[in-house]
């Protein structure tokens, strides 16, 4: 296998800072070259460097190198730490039992030095903290929506919840009568009966028109409480960011980030405080709330590719963290 250590002209025990430093002087010496395997060989610095400046990778990878080195394997062979070899399942032909692993995305070495104790954080540990988080905000909106909306009209509007009711009890009433309908026209038409195709089609369009008729009358009652619904939204939102912003507030992180040893600061080391706080998640909840109004459902899962654009980053920033100026960090031991 790559011997990434060697190619980076480091020893195995070397800090992040001095792998960067030789990977820095490495790039700039290929950067001045004029060989023709100046690519490949620019490639192999930058797996390189993805590898040994990450916990998990790069642990993975130093035991895989003392197993080769066991084994008496030589370096330079073409292996390295995206090929994982497993046992050939029974019944498959010409199965190996050899499975390349995506490689991933090459990134540029951070241009933000995170505070002094301090590291950037796997990404398994972001996304797990992520999740916890999503789950609370989750349910703070289901429950708006399905219990508190609903519980606030029926209290407020009882008649006019009622009949809301009783319109939706016909539209299924109406819609069971015309499914009928429509199975004798079907069976009208493979029969080649014109007189009972004829006859069932008119009842389909009555009911049809039935429907139409009941949906815009429930429709129009369903306006009178839909002020009730929004506000317990709106009321969600505001709880989705207090449970954001309080801990956050008060310790930098939030209840997903603190089951991680995750914070959040500022890009120059300083505590991210309230005023940061209110910056990166207030725009997070009003963002997400503005276009809910417009996108529905989608909103949520726009802002959350935006959220995850850290993935990308060198600096580990979604949009939010380049807004606020802000970066993640770890303080757990590594």
């Amino acid at each position: 296998m790559d011997d990434y250590y060697e190619l980076l002209g480091v020893d195995a025990d070397a800090s992040v800072d001095d792998i960067k430093a030789a990977y820095r002087e490495r790039k700039e010496s290929i950067a001045s070259a004029n060989g023709g395997g100046s690519k490949s060989e620019a490639a192999s610095l930058n797996k390189a460097w993805n590898v040994l400046s990450d916990p998990y990778q790069r642990g993975r990878y130093d035991q895989q190198r003392a197993d080769a080195l066991e084994a008496g394997e030589p370096d330079g062979d073409g292996d390295d730490i995206d090929v994982e070899t497993r046992p050939a399942r029974s019944g498959r032909s010409g199965a190996a039992g050899t499975r390349q692993t995506r490689d991933r995305r090459q990134l540029p070495p951070p241009t933000i030095k995170p505070p002094a104790g301090t590291a950037y954080p796997a990404q398994k540990q972001r996304i797990i903290a992520m999740a916890i988080d999503l789950v609370v905000l989750a349910a703070l909106l289901l429950v708006a929506i399905s219990l508190v909306g609903p519980a606030l009209a029926r209290s407020q509007k009882p008649d006019v919840v009622k009949a809301i009711d009783a319109y939706n009890k016909q539209i299924t009433d109406t819609t069971n009568k015309k499914d009928a309908a429509q199975k004798q026209v079907d069976a009208a038409k493979t029969a080649n009966n014109t007189a009972d195709q004829t006859k069932y089609q008119k009842q389909v369009d009555a009911y049809n028109a039935q429907i139409n008729d009941l949906t815009k009358k429930r429709d129009h009652e369903s306006s009178k409480v839909n002020g009730y619904v929004l506000g317990s939204v709106i009321g969600a939102f505001v709880l989705g960011f207090l449970y954001l912003a309080i801990p956050s507030g008060l310790t930098g992180a939030t209840v997903g980030k603190r089951f991680q040893h995750l914070r959040v600061v500022r890009q120059d080391g300083s505590p991210l405080g309230w005023k940061g706080t209110i910056v990166r998640y207030g725009m997070l909840m009003l963002v997400t709330l503005l276009l809910t109004f417009v996108l529905g459902y989608f909103a949520p899962v726009i802002v959350l590719f935006g959220v995850t654009m850290w993935m990308r980053n060198p600096n580990q920033q979604g949009i939010h963290d380049r807004f606020a100026h802000t970066i993640v960090v770890t303080d757990a031991p590594r």
